[in-house]
Parts: structure tokens; C-alpha cells; sequence
């Protein structure tokens, strides 16, 4: 089918598109971006509902747990679907098909996890997180050095410097183009009425400074290091709260949080929708994590005009800077306590951050980002087209 002057045809593959994780929203703002210059068909297991009216969608059916079966069943079925589109430009999110692509956009490079963490799996989990999560990095590994080959893959879209020099270290001989992800900069803003709704609505004062905690892979993210940081900074006489948004093993960290005698303090507030509103209402992001390639929780906070306290991974260093919209720290939990303390009692210190990190964020949007992403995929289409003339 030929298409109208000016428009050219994108197949988009993925396991989700749409919802609360960072990879799903970014190929959902990426569709409501495109979808104006491109048709797009989305070969995936979920489209949200209001993407439907700007992508043909091609469902595919797989059970969503456990992940590893997932994964397989994913990889092979998908793979026979997208054969049946009419592919323009094809674009993966990872290697989760085996056929060839033009573009794999790589939130998580498995080989750098592996290389940060030197263990397939977290070594303090239950045995059947620890089995799962070795199974599904093993597989992830497998299909990485499979699809991100010379003769698979045209190009790698990283999503920060960071992850730009892994994917160049662990597979050599594919380009490598990096496009940040965007942040949205309307929606993730300050706003002191919700700050006021939504402390009152956890009965936390004012004057207590809230140290905030976003995401799943609770391990990796080691929320057990931001736990002990802030029990450290209460012992020197500080009133530090700290919540938790997203999904993990709730009972091992709580019990975590008792023994170092936060019961009372840690406040575990499961997956929400509404994260926005809890960026506003606290005073500082954690981001422990041993690994991470853009973060966009760490954006998010930053433009909601909040400091980021942060291992020095992925695209955050390129956000923080030299301790300028929030600080990098090692993995020393005194460490993290003494910053934690020292921004608390240091609130002028903390607004000027967050109006740094704020600034820095201002420069992320995802128009901007699309607009890169349209180029790249362009840029390869035009190649198509010269080549098959």
C-alpha cells in the first residue's frame, strides 16, 4: 500500500506500551509524538487505550507471569508477527524478537547490569526471586548477543553517554546513536497545593523532610541502602521520613525498616498512578542503584524542582553534575546518612538544588526527543529507500 507524500511507515515491537513503567511511557510519548508523520504499527502484549487511535496495533498474547515464560513465548511469537506488517522502519525496544531491525532503543543493557552488579541475580533475595531473576538475565544476555550484531541490527539507540559505552564494549561493529528519553516538564512541576494534600493526607508535617523512593527491582535500586541512610540521618538528631512508591518485596524491607528502628517512619505506598503528586510533596529523591542507563524517575524528580541524592550511574551523572542539581554518592551508608542530614538542616541549600535540577529537566522534554528520534529513523528509511531503488 503506497502511503500519502511526506509519511513513512515505522513497526514499533515491544512487551508493553502505555502505563507506569519508564520504558512503556516512553514509547507511548514517543507514538503520541510520531503518529502526526509516521504510520505506525505496534506489535506488543499491551497498548493503552487512548494510543489505539494513532497506531494499528497487533496484539500479542502471552502470559504476563512469570517473566521468563513471557520472554519466550514473546520472543517467538512476535517475531512471526511482525513478518506480517508492512515494516518501513522497524524498531525494538531491546533484543526481544529474533528477526533483523533497523533500531534497538536500549533502556537496559543486560551485559552493563551484569557487569555492575558481577551477579546474575540478587544475592539477599528468596530463592524463587533469585531463580526468576537469574533466568530472565540469562535469557536477556542470550538474546542480546544473538540480535545486537552487525548483520541483526542497524543501529543502537542509546539512551544516555552511560550506557552508550557499554553497549560499545559488549557489542562492537553496531552504531551507536544516543537520544535521551524526555521528561514531562508540565506534569512534573512543583506545585505547593498538592505538597500540603498530600502530607496532611500521611500525617507528615511540614517541617519534617521527606526523603522519597521510586521504583520496582528493589534490590538493584537497593532500597535497603536508602533505608539505612535515612536511620543514620535520624540518629544524628534529624527528622527524616522516608516513602516508598512501586512494587517489591514489601515484608523483607519492612523488616528491614523495623530493625533499624524505622516502623514508624518508612511509609510503603505500593504502584501508584499519582507519582506525580508524591514528587512534589517530598524534599529529596533516593536513587541508590547499582545500575541504571537514563532514569527517569531521576528526571522526573528533578523536574518536579527536588535535589537527587544518587549513585553515580547512567544518564543521572549527566543531571546531577558536580554536586549541582544533587549529589553522587559511594556506597557507604554513612555516607548517605551524613547527606541526608546535612540537606535537612540545610534547606536553602536544598531549594537551590532543586531549582537546578528543575532547570536541567526544563531541557529534556519530549518533543525534543522525538524530534531526535524522528531523525534517526528517517536517516535509516532514507537508506532503505536508496537501497531499494
Amino acid at each position: 500500500m503506497s502511503l500519502p507524500a511526506g509519511r513513512r511507515r515505522m513497526t514499533l515491537v515491544a512487551h508493553d506500551v502505555g502505563g507506569t513503567g519508564g520504558m512503556e511511557r516512553v514509547h507511548a510519548e514517543l507514538i503520541r509524538r510520531l503518529a502526526a508523520e509516521w504510520d505506525i504499527t505496534v506489535v506488543s502484549v499491551t497498548l493503552a487505550e487512548e494510543l489505539r487511535h494513532l497506531a494499528a496495533w497487533m496484539r500479542v498474547r502471552v502470559p504476563h507471569r512469570p517473566f521468563p515464560i513471557k520472554f519466550v513465548l514473546f520472543f517467538l511469537i512476535a517475531s512471526v508477527r511482525m513478518r506480517r506488517a508492512e515494516p518501513g522502519v522497524v524498531h525494538v525496544c531491546g533484543a526481544i524478537v529474533w528477526p533483523r531491525a533497523d533500531v534497538a532503543s536500549v533502556h537496559l543493557c543486560h551485559a552493563g547490569v551484569l557487569e555492575a552488579t558481577r551477579s546474575l541475580a540478587p544475592r539477599g533475595a528468596p530463592l524463587p526471586r533469585r531463580l526468576n531473576t537469574g533466568l530472565t538475565r540469562l535469557l536477556a544476555l542470550g538474546a542480546e548477543r544473538w540480535c545486537y550484531r552487525p548483520g541483526r541490527l542497524r543501529v543502537l539507540h542509546a539512551v544516555s553517554r552511560g550506557v552508550a559505552g557499554e553497549l560499545a564494549r559488549h557489542y562492537p561493529g553496531v552504531e551507536v546513536e544516543v537520544v535521551p528519553n524526555g521528561v514531562d516538564t508540565r506534569r512534573f512541576a512543583p506545585d505547593p497545593h498538592v505538597r500540603g494534600e498530600i502530607r496532611a493526607s500521611l500525617d507528615t508535617p511540614e517541617q519534617a523532610m521527606v526523603a522519597l523512593f521510586v521504583g520496582g527491582d528493589w534490590d538493584r535500586k537497593r532500597l535497603g541502602l536508602a533505608i539505612e541512610g535515612v536511620a543514620r540521618a535520624r540518629k544524628g538528631g534529624v527528622d527524616v521520613r522516608l516513602w516508598v512508591v512501586g512494587d517489591g518485596d514489601r515484608g523483607r524491607f519492612e523488616r528491614q525498616a523495623q530493625s533499624v528502628g524505622l516502623a514508624d517512619t518508612v511509609v510503603f505506598l505500593g504502584r501508584r498512578e499519582d507519582v506525580a503528586g508524591f514528587y512534589q510533596a517530598a524534599d529529596l529523591l533516593l536513587l541508590p542503584s547499582r545500575y541504571e542507563t537514563f532514569s527517569l524517575v531521576a528526571h522526573e524528580a528533578a523536574a518536579s524542582g527536588i535535589p537527587v541524592l544518587a549513585s553515580p550511574v547512567g544518564g543521572v551523572v549527566d543531571l546531577v553534575g558536580a554536586d549541582e542539581a544533587g549529589m553522587l554518592l559511594d556506597d557507604d551508608a554513612s555516607t548517605w546518612g551524613h547527606a541526608i542530614a546535612g540537606l535537612a538542616r540545610d534547606p536553602a541549600r536544598r531549594a537551590a538544588l532543586g531549582q537546578e535540577a528543575r532547570r536541567r529537566a526544563l531541557e529534556l522534554d519530549w518533543d525534543r526527543m522525538a524530534e531526535r528520534f524522528s531523525a534517526l529513523a528517517s536517516r535509516l528509511a532514507a537508506e532503505q529507500e536508496r537501497i531499494s531503488r
